[in-house]
């Protein structure tokens, strides 16, 4: 019984055993499956990427084929035509003609080639001349030079583009000018008002308290009896005070409407205006102003017109007195045939016009001369002063002698 029992148990743990080292090589065959599998995997996304990056170098190469240039394209096609006819005459005469024939006709073929090339570049040149121009002008023009056209060349197609960009750019500048005359006229307008109310408002409430304060002053004078000398003299004082910070207040808003929009330019026109600008110099900016006005004329031009040259002619006597140091500064308005001319020079210490300051106002005198098809020339140099030259075209019916 005992040796059954011990045969019974070393058939059980030799079956474990089996079991067992099945088990492990059942768990060592499925890793090594497993792993299989994983490098498989792993090379398969390897060629994937493979695959992408040259789909992606060639779409790159594709897209900066395509961001050539017409002329470039164009030029391109061509070399390919010719070196393939070439290609296929040198084909043709290798198989046609005699061995010693060959190095001959095949210099030939080479030289062919470079020349129809050369001829195609210069004519195609030629033929993509205008629209280089055309490129050009818009270069120009979104640098802000919108005065810039193209000429129209013979070529019917670029000639119609070329007529279409000019037309759009007219447009554009006469909405350009519109608006902003638009701007400027409501800018004057918007003056005018506040100048008004600054005189009829303002100015007669100040007006309003100077009168109380005399009046005041007179009824400390008359209840003597009832305060001390001291208290009256105080008083005086205080009232004294009032009246000159009232009059001091008065005296500047009429200054700054006088500023804003002088009554005198609505009133008596522009050669008036420039009148009162010049002594408004000389006392307030302290500028021996000279003026030159044209004799025994009467301008007749739309109040657009005076009010640009005033506000141009009042711009630069501000700045002589507050940049250039002047002290002498002449004004002189003349009319030469169909143009009116403002020129203002001054002594004052100049400067470069490359460093022109910002704060020089330049740019905003040239925009209102602008609206009117006028230039602005500056002349200038460090120690040589300036002269700030206006030039507006007129037309005959609006000057009148």
């Amino acid at each position: 019984m005992l040796a059954i029992g011990a045969t019974i148990k070393h058939i059980r743990d030799g079956c474990k055993r089996d079991v067992k080292s099945r088990s492990v090589n059942r768990m060592q065959h499925e890793r090594a499956m497993m792993q299989d599998a994983s490098s498989l995997s792993r090379q398969d996304r390897q060629g994937d990427t493979k695959q992408t990056d040259t789909y992606t170098t060639h779409r790159r190469l594709w897209q900066r084929g395509l961001r050539l240039s017409l002329f470039e394209k164009v030029i391109v096609a061509n070399s390919v035509m010719l070196v393939g006819e070439a290609l296929v005459a040198l084909w043709v005469t290798s198989h046609s003609l005699e061995s010693h024939h060959f190095l001959i006709d095949t210099c030939f073929l080479i030289f062919a080639a470079l020349g129809s090339l050369f001829i195609n570049v210069v004519v195609l040149r030629a033929s993509f001349r205008p629209l280089f121009r055309l490129l050009l002008t818009m270069r120009s023009v979104s640098e802000g030079e919108t005065g810039q056209r193209t000429p129209v060349p013979r070529d019917p197609d670029i000639g119609e583009l070329t007529q279409a960009f000019n037309k759009m750019l007219d447009q554009l500048e006469t909405f350009q000018r519109e608006q902003t005359l638009r701007i400027v006229q409501a800018q004057e307008e918007e003056r005018r008002r506040l100048a008004r109310e600054l005189h009829d408002e303002t100015s007669q409430a100040l007006t309003a308290l100077l009168i109380h304060s005399e009046v005041l002053n007179q009824h400390v004078d008359n209840a003597t009896p009832r305060i001390t000398s001291e208290e009256q003299q105080q008083f005086h004082h205080e009232t004294t005070q009032l009246t000159k910070l009232a009059q001091a207040t008065l005296d500047d808003i009429r200054l700054i409407a006088q500023q804003l929009r002088p009554s005198i330019l609505d009133d008596l026109g522009l050669l008036a205006a420039l009148r009162w600008l010049a002594e408004d110099g000389r006392e307030r900016l302290h500028l021996n102003v000279k003026v030159t006005l044209p004799e025994n004329r009467t301008l007749h031009v739309s109040p657009v017109y005076e009010t640009t040259f005033f506000r141009i002619a009042q711009e630069s006597l501000t700045n002589c007195a507050r940049y250039a140091d002047s002290t002498e500064v002449s004004m002189t308005l003349r009319i030469d045939q169909c143009e009116l001319k403002l020129i203002i020079a001054d002594n004052g210490r100049g400067f470069k016009v490359t460093e022109v300051h910002q704060g020089l106002g330049l740019r905003g005198m040239r925009e209102r001369a602008a609206l009117h098809r006028g230039i602005l020339n500056l002349c200038t140099a460090p120690g040589q002063g300036t002269t700030v030259e206006v030039i507006l075209p007129l037309d005959e019916d609006i000057v009148g002698a």
